[in-house]
Parts: structure tokens; C-alpha cells; sequence
């Protein structure tokens, strides 16, 4: 500026002291920053890194600082999230979506485990590496398939042994007045017995006699039971005498009445 008739005057447009700018203080892979301190990348800001899901940051320094000569400290480095290896099963083995199982294994990456025949898993059957690099679950065990004899209600077992392994036979009756919940033998399976066994009550439901009547009734018959029927006039029962018995095969003779006309016909 110049004195001019008692009067500072400028030479040249006025100079604005403002922040000395740092530019943008760079990406990270994997990661991301956000202002924690300023509005604008210039001098006295500050931003604070952050890793993606799955990933961690090599070192403790996490954030950046806007000074006099640029930003202080590096880039941070954000790496993938690692696991520990697994190893497989006795009697079983692995299968992982790694593209080799003896590689290191990374944040998302599933390992799932298959038995050998005649034992099976407990445990999960899979395990995927998390986020803070710890696998899912514990690895599982492969056991000997096998089933322990069951309790059977209105049944006995025809053998006195208490274990049975993968495919085994168990044989077994019903007391009387019961039968046989499913067809065939239990079998020893992974999943335990198939089917299931189990005896169920005989039970025959009321008969319809049609142009007939019977005694006594009842909703349910047990095994048994016996009814007696009669066919109205100008009716014939279709069995000989009129009683009928509930078994496992339902009514036993089945009952009936046919018409008299009918026979007549049939006959000639």
C-alpha cells in the first residue's frame, strides 16, 4: 500500500489470509474416513479411518491430520479378516470354499464337514469364518452310528441287546389288542429308528349296516368286541349268524344286509 494524499491506497487487489488447504487426504482399500474434525480437508482438520466388515487395520493409528506441511501419519492399510485352520474329523473329512484347503482361511469363507459311512456328525455341519476372525462354531465330532433299544409301550423286544449299529434290525411285538404302528422292522439309521417303532391300539370304528341295525353301540370298538346285527324285513345278513368281532382287520365277518330280492334274482 502507498500514502496518498494522507490516504493509504492499495497497488495491487487486497491478499485474504485463509486455512492452508491439505487436499484430499487419500482412500483406503476396504475402507473408508469420515471428517471427525473441520468441513473441509484444510489446515486443522482431521479424519478417522474405518475398515469394511470382515477386515482390520495393520497398526493403532487410524486417522489423519490436516497441518502446515500436509497430513500427518500414512494411509492406513485395511487387510482381510483371518481364521485359524481347521483341521478335518477323525473318521471324516472337510470340504471348504478356499480355493485349497492347506490356504489361509479369510473372513467369510465356509468350511463344512461330511462323516464317513457308518458315522455321523455332532456338532454343525459347517462353520463360516466371522468378522472378528473366530470361527462360527466349534468344529464337530464324527461318532459310530448307532441306536439305543427303545421303550415300547404295549410292546416288548424280541432281543435283550441295548445297542444296535447303522442298519440293524429291531425286532419287536405288540401285546394283545395292540398291533404294529408302521410296517416292517425298525432299522438303525443316523437319524435314529426308522420307523419309529411303536404299537397303536386295535380299534374299529361303528360299522354301517346298511337296512340293518346293531347292539351295542358305541363311537369305538376295541379289539374284541363283538356286535350283534339284525336286517329289517324283506333283508337277508350277509354272514352267517349275526355277530361280528373287532379285530385288525376291521369287523370280522364284515356285516351286511343284502335284499332278499336280490338273492331270489342272484339264485336263478
Amino acid at each position: 500500500m502507498e500514502c496518498k494524499n494522507g490516504e493509504w491506497v492499495a497497488l495491487n487487489p487486497l491478499r485474504i489470509c485463509q486455512k492452508r488447504p491439505c487436499g484430499h487426504p487419500g482412500d483406503t482399500p476396504f475402507g473408508s474416513f469420515h471428517l471427525a474434525r473441520g468441513n473441509e480437508f484444510e489446515y486443522g482438520a482431521k479424519v478417522v479411518y474405518t475398515c469394511n466388515e470382515g477386515y482390520q487395520m495393520l497398526g493403532t493409528i487410524n486417522f489423519r491430520e490436516c497441518e502446515s506441511d500436509g497430513w500427518t501419519n500414512d494411509i492406513p492399510i485395511c487387510e482381510v479378516v483371518k481364521c485359524l485352520p481347521v483341521t478335518h474329523p477323525e473318521n471324516g473329512r472337510l470340504t471348504s470354499s478356499a480355493l485349497e484347503l492347506d490356504k489361509e482361511y479369510t473372513f467369510g469363507q465356509v468350511v463344512r464337514f461330511v462323516c464317513n459311512s457308518g458315522f455321523m456328525l455332532v456338532g454343525p455341519a459347517e462353520i463360516r469364518c466371522s468378522t472378528n476372525g473366530v470361527w462360527s462354531g466349534e468344529s464337530p465330532k464324527c461318532v459310530e452310528i448307532s441306536c439305543q433299544k427303545p421303550e415300547i409301550a404295549n410292546g416288548n423286544a424280541a432281543s435283550l441287546k441295548k445297542t444296535y449299529k447303522e442298519n440293524e434290525r429291531f425286532q419287536y411285538t405288540c401285546h394283545q389288542g395292540y398291533e404294529y404302528s408302521s410296517k416292517g422292522d425298525a432299522i438303525c439309521t443316523a437319524s435314529g429308528w426308522t420307523p419309529t417303532p411303536s404299537c397303536k391300539e386295535i380299534i374299529c370304528a361303528s360299522p354301517h349296516i346298511e337296512n340293518g341295525n346293531y347292539a351295542p353301540e358305541s363311537i369305538r370298538y376295541r379289539s374284541g368286541d363283538e356286535i350283534t346285527y339284525n336286517c329289517k324285513t324283506g333283508f337277508d345278513r350277509s354272514t352267517q349268524g349275526n355277530m361280528a368281532t373287532c379285530t385288525s382287520r376291521g369287523w370280522v365277518p364284515q356285516p351286511g344286509c343284502t335284499s332278499k330280492f336280490h338273492s331270489i334274482l342272484t339264485y336263478f
